[in-house]
């Protein structure tokens, strides 16, 4: 499905109904908004592992502005604030009142952008493998990249975090890094996640050789009021367990689940775990209900 947003397209798919059958009559859950990494991937590759949470929730799958299958744009207007913003413009289009963002790495600094920009309009967070800046936080209990998977993988991830994405790096990065994204024993387990993606290098690039490096939000997470969980992965080097600690120690009131024997994809790694966590977050906190649109009122996007 598409939606136009703010001079673009912007495709979604839906997982779970809204409403759902009970004893009593019908009730409605919660909607979750996917918000995938990258930049430059698109949603396929958080199917696999968030699919269970259809029990639970409605959840919506977009493509942000650039990548997958939403429409072209210039690569300038591919900005955290500028896809945040998309991501609420589609909310309001949709008429989903209150929407639960799961930002997951860069989806991440998306979704806290949405939660600084529209704070009156998202009803929790659930950061996961994120963190809020790309400054390197040291963090000694977790094992390296380097330690994990030599010093060559780690000039690989250097040379692809600094916007290289030439062929020569993508096939070094598929060999030598992409194994390393899951713990030891699901390593093979990000190649399969990443061939569900299509990618868009040109907004990579943009991402690594320009508002990677302002990206900061530490001085921030104190304004952010909106219900938060944050998950971790204890072998993710990508966003590791510190940058976690620091998202949870700086929202108020934020919730931390770190995820021992997972990496930079808990969801699929430690899936049970990562939904009873979720399901535990949406139970004891659960944004106040979307009202049920009259036929008259309801979007006809849906």
């Amino acid at each position: 499905m598409y939606a136009s947003i703010n001079g673009t397209c912007l495709y979604f798919d839906v997982d779970g109904a809204q409403l759902r059958a009970t004893p009593d009559g019908l009730t409605t859950v919660p909607t979750i908004v996917a918000v995938h990494g990258g930049p430059g991937f698109d949603q396929g590759y958080l199917r696999p592992g968030l699919g269970q949470l259809r029990d639970v929730a409605q959840v919506i799958y977009p493509d942000l502005r650039g990548q997958g299958r939403s429409g072209p744009v210039p690569v300038q207007t591919c900005t955290l604030e500028q896809m945040a913003d998309d991501v609420m413009t589609l909310c309001g289009q949709l008429r989903v009142d209150q929407p639960v963002l799961l930002g997951h790495s860069a989806g991440g600094f998306v979704a806290l952008h949405a939660a600084l920009r529209h704070r009156d309009c998202v009803g929790a967070l659930i950061l996961c493998n994120t963190a809020a800046t790309l400054v390197p936080e040291p963090d000694p209990g977790a094992p390296s990249l380097t330690e994990r998977a030599g010093p060559e993988a780690a000039q690989v991830a250097a040379r692809v975090f600094s916007g290289d994405g030439s062929p020569e790096t993508g096939e070094a990065f598929g060999r030598l890094l992409a194994p390393h994204y899951a713990a030891p024993g699901h390593q093979d387990g990000p190649g399969r996640l990443f061939a569900l993606s299509r990618q868009a290098p040109a907004v990579m690039q943009f991402f690594f050789t320009g508002p990677a490096a302002r990206y900061d939000l530490r001085g921030r997470l104190t304004e952010i009021s909106t219900p938060t969980l944050v998950i971790g992965g204890g072998y993710d080097w990508v966003c590791p367990p510190a940058a976690a600690r620091t998202l949870a120690a700086g929202i108020p009131g934020a919730d931390l689940v770190l995820l021992d024997d997972a990496g930079h994809f808990s969801f699929s790694e430690q899936p049970q775990q990562f939904h009873r966590a979720v399901a535990a977050f949406l139970t004891d906190r659960q944004p106040r209900p979307a009202p049920v649109p009259t036929p008259s009122a309801a979007s006809g996007t849906l």
